[in-house]
């Protein structure tokens, strides 16, 4: 056996004893995926240790994580932790926050982006529009049901184009099939062809994202050593890029 060993280590061949654990599994929503992506390869290149990132909507993410879905880290808006931390499915002590993110309203980048610093403004660009997206508040979306009752007060009028994440909402205004859109910043500044500006104060939904460890979690030391990068310097530089605020 030690000589076997020995000849595919001279070889180069893999050795069974000497394999890899497996990656860390992480499910987040969509307004994190990008920054999630950039923080999680920093990790990678410090440890060694890969991470599989797979993404939802909020609800989305929460359900998968009440029915035990074995990952090592989930993370989701502030407003889906309470009942996933009540029922015993996240290890309170190690909830921690990344950062908060603000909407944004973006259209296609072939024109100017129409003034929507007060939300009279605002409420005028949206009047003037064919159609918006947004993400689906019904399917589960964070920002769906803020963003659907502003439009209520301000352009009920405008017709809709419900998508169940927000960066399919803001690839559907790049490609042209929509006016606008008003989804989380971070999903806007994903994706190319689009031009964007947070929305007024008196209009805006501020999300803390939350990260924590499943207590089902296959590898939870790998968690927590993963977690403890995102909340390094280096792991906040990402989101920082992404548009994320601080932790508050």
């Amino acid at each position: 056996m030690i000589r076997r060993r020995t000849l595919a280590l001279l070889l180069g061949l893999p050795v069974a004893a000497r394999a890899q654990p497996a990656p860390l599994r992480v499910l987040c929503t969509g307004a994190v995926e990008h920054a999630m992506q950039e923080a999680t390869r920093g990790f990678t290149e410090a440890t060694g240790r890969a991470v599989a990132i797979e993404t939802g909507n909020g609800g989305q993410v929460a359900t998968r994580l009440r029915f035990r879905e074995p990952v090592d880290l989930a993370v989701n808006a502030a407003n889906q932790m309470p009942p996933l931390l009540e029922a015993g499915v996240l290890d309170r002590a190690t909830v921690r926050e990344l950062g908060r993110m603000r909407l944004g309203f973006a259209m296609r980048d072939t024109g100017a982006l129409p003034e929507i610093g007060t939300e009279a403004a605002l409420a005028a660009a949206l009047r003037a529009l064919p159609s918006i997206a947004l993400s689906d508040g019904a399917a589960g979306a964070t920002t769906g049901r803020h963003v659907a009752a502003l439009l209520d007060r301000l352009a009920p009028a405008i017709p809709r184009r419900p998508f169940s994440r927000g960066l399919a909402a803001v690839q559907a205004v790049a490609a042209g099939e929509a006016g606008a859109v008003i989804t989380q910043m971070s999903e806007i500044l994903a994706v190319s062809g689009v031009r964007a500006a947070p929305l007024p104060d008196s209009a805006q939904l501020v999300t803390p994202y939350i990260a924590a460890i499943p207590t089902a979690a296959p590898s939870p030391a790998g968690g927590a050593a993963l977690l403890a990068h995102l909340l390094s310097p280096a792991g906040q530089a990402p989101f920082r890029a992404a548009g994320f605020a601080g932790p508050g």
